[in-house]
């Protein structure tokens, strides 16, 4: 028995070229690449569709909407460790020289351990140190609110702003209306750099 072409109205029939398909799902019609792929097991190559848009009597909607790959994709906390960065206070920092930076990473690890900064930054170990890590932090919680008003306990509300990496692309979370308003009060930025 031969098998027969569906027919489609002519309005839709015109985008149905070669390597395509077209799929009705209720009353809207669908265009699709169509290629093949071999399956282990299977005697003939079997039939891959990728979408391409919705077809209408105007033409074809192609979908904007880009395939991310989620096997390598990583989370990190953001907003908090990218804030206390930012409003680090000169003062807290010059007495630390040049372990500023590895003092001020072990700090964010302890209070937020998927901190983006082990990502950003190789972090070396507490035990590296002769600081007292315990004092370091209640000195840097001071010197922050000194400057800025805002202790650490708020600056905590942006620890759900996260850097979300897909491949090679990155993007920062959704930020709520309290925590944009607390950025602008600190005057921070969360733009990649």
């Amino acid at each position: 028995m031969p098998v027969t072409e569906k027919k489609y109205p002519d309005w839709v029939q015109k985008y149905r070229s070669k390597g395509t398909t077209v799929k009705k799902k209720g009353d809207s019609y669908y265009l699709y690449k169509r290629t093949s792929r071999r399956i282990k097991g299977k005697k003939y190559p079997q039939p891959v569709d990728t979408y391409i848009g919705v077809i209408t009597p105007e033409g074809v909607i192609q979908s904007n909407k880009r395939k991310v790959s989620l096997t390598n994709a990583e989370v990190w906390e953001y907003g908090f460790s990218k804030a206390v960065w930012e409003l680090c206070p000169d003062n807290w920092k010059k007495p630390l020289g040049n372990d500023w930076q590895d003092v001020l990473s072990i700090i964010l690890l302890k209070q937020s351990p998927t901190s983006y900064i082990q990502k950003t930054r190789t972090v070396k170990k507490e035990s590296d140190f002769r600081y007292q890590f315990a004092a370091q932090s209640s000195s840097l919680s001071r010197r922050i609110y000194k400057k800025w008003g805002v202790g650490m306990a708020e600056l905590h509300r942006l620890e759900t702003i996260y850097l979300v990496c897909l491949d090679k692309n990155e993007i920062i979370s959704k930020v709520n209306k309290e925590q944009q308003e607390l950025l602008k009060k600190i005057q921070v930025s969360l733009e990649m750099c």
